[in-house]
């Protein structure tokens, strides 16, 4: 059943992809696929849809927006203000976990003025027990990497991210991925 909805939900994403973004990052034991579409709020604003996998067959998608521009202060800084909705079915315990949340949060970004090919950015996203709902009654991804554009249309990038609910019953971390993961974007 997964598998059919990961290929319809490709297939439909292929479909579609011009002048968009694609993000395909894989660490050890997740991958995580993210599309993104730009908007017209602001200069580098995106809303997008993300699915995360992981080796204990737990899965999270969400949906989100991100609002982002240019510190006109500070050349290369790009700072943005979000919001994202998640689901997950978290399988860290003898049972399956079905949790979701909606979370706020930021993103940092820094292009090397000198060098406009390398970057570093860095994420948080939250939510609290109030937006929390199922299984966990809190939500947690941050991250951080560095970025190399290869071309205008491909970047690669190296980093750490951790993804985490806490549940309920235990008040224990479930953990969707933490560690380093290894990536590229297509920007089409």
């Amino acid at each position: 059943m997964l598998r059919n909805i990961l290929a319809i939900s490709l297939m439909s994403v292929a479909g579609i992809a011009a002048a968009d973004t694609l993000d395909i990052g894989l660490g050890n034991h997740a991958a995580q696929f993210k599309y993104g579409v730009p908007t017209t709020l602001a200069g580098k604003s995106e809303i997008y849809a993300d699915l995360l996998y992981n080796d204990v067959n737990s899965v999270m998608g969400g949906v989100g927006l991100l609002v982002a521009n240019d510190e006109i202060k500070v050349p290369g800084l790009t700072i943005g203000i979000g919001a994202k909705a998640v689901a997950a079915t978290i399988r860290e315990t003898p049972t399956r976990q079905n949790t979701s949340s909606v979370a706020l949060g930021a993103q940092v970004r820094y292009e090397l003025p000198a060098e406009r090919r390398v970057a570093f950015a860095g994420e948080f996203y939250y939510g609290p027990d109030i937006i929390t709902f199922g299984d966990a009654k809190q939500f947690q991804q941050y991250g951080a990497r560095a970025e190399f554009s290869v071309s205008p249309q491909v970047q690669v990038y190296a980093g750490y991210r951790k993804t985490v609910f806490t549940v309920k019953a235990t008040n224990a971390d479930a953990v969707l991925v933490s560690g380093v993961l290894a990536g590229v974007q297509f920007t089409f």
